[in-house]
């Protein structure tokens, strides 16, 4: 089961960085990521929407790296590193074309062989440091 449930977290990482074709099959009906802003829909509307209108639109050249995976129960950390170009801004906060790596952890449930539930802690700090 641990390993079935790693795979899956490695596929939700190939989706959101690809074209996200396959999300419906990764994400369950009512999947939530708490790391995502409140007006995101549950489910693989809300994760197209973040990674395409939210992620998409400040970001290009986006990637994950993973770097281990750590499985117990219904539970998966992931280990990873986020490289991208700050490509998109607003007047307050233009674009830089900076390079973006941004280390992360994000833990997901599982719930009949879908995600069900994630959450994300990376530095938001070092993050706003790197769009200036």
């Amino acid at each position: 089961m641990s390993e079935a449930n790693k795979a899956l977290v490695r596929r939700y990482y190939q989706e959101v960085m690809g074209d996200l074709a396959g999300i419906d099959e990764i994400v369950a009906a009512d999947f939530v990521d708490h790391h995502f802003p409140p007006e995101m829909p549950a489910g693989a509307a809300g994760v197209r929407k973040f990674f395409v209108e939210f992620a998409g639109s400040l970001f290009s050249d986006m990637r994950v790296e993973i770097e281990f995976l750590l499985a117990e129960a219904d539970k998966v950390d992931c280990h990873f590193v986020f490289f991208a170009r700050h490509t998109g801004g607003s007047d307050d906060a233009p674009a830089t074309g900076n390079a973006i790596r941004l280390p992360a952890i994000s833990t997901f449930r599982i719930a009949d062989g879908k995600l069900a539930e994630a959450w994300e802690i990376f530095d938001s700090a070092l993050l706003a440091q790197q769009m200036q």
